[in-house]
């Protein structure tokens, strides 16, 4: 697991490396990528799996974005105010497939690290505008990258729900 990421859910404990150049994201609102774009079979089986999560439900953002926004129950969302980007929303599936998610600041640096994503473009160029753990994961080309893209998902709900294996993250309300 090791202790430069801290206390890393389970999804990311083995997260490989993405192989290939980072894909372009626009700096420009909304900040959607604009190559390498997830096929749409792609994007809809991960918005299936999303689906499934507990306690959560699919719905337009509120943010004017083109996507899904995963809407966690109030009951679950424990996590610290950080962990969502809007209400009760934790991530959203963008109309390319990228997500805009955002994880505790030690588990993003894992993903920043293995090149699976990118701080979302306002993070930089608005420094306070949005706090450091927005991210955008890119857009899932294969199969084999549609799970890794999942298991950055899980990681975010895990965030958005305060707990990690059962047990209450630092800072959650539990």
């Amino acid at each position: 697991m090791g202790r430069k990421y801290g206390q890393l859910p389970p999804t990311l404990r083995r997260l490989p490396v993405r192989q290939g150049k980072p894909p372009h994201v626009a700096i420009r609102y909304p900040c959607l990528q604009t190559e390498e774009t997830a096929p749409p079979h792609l994007r809809e089986q991960l918005l299936e799996w999303c689906a499934g999560l507990e306690g959560v439900t699919l719905r337009p953002t509120e943010l004017n974005v083109p996507g899904i926004a995963l809407v966690l129950d109030e009951h679950l969302a424990k996590g610290q105010p950080e962990a969502f980007i809007r209400g009760h929303e934790f991530a959203i599936v963008r109309e390319e497939g990228s997500v805009h998610l955002t994880l505790r600041p030690e588990w993003g640096q894992k993903v920043l690290d293995k090149g699976w994503g990118t701080v979302h473009p306002l993070v930089r160029y608005m420094a306070g505008a949005l706090p450091p753990q927005n991210i955008i994961v890119y857009a899932p080309r294969d199969e084999r990258e549609l799970r890794v893209v999942w298991k950055v998902v899980q990681a975010g709900h895990a965030f958005a729900c305060g707990l990690v294996e059962g047990r209450p993250l630092p800072d959650s309300a539990w």
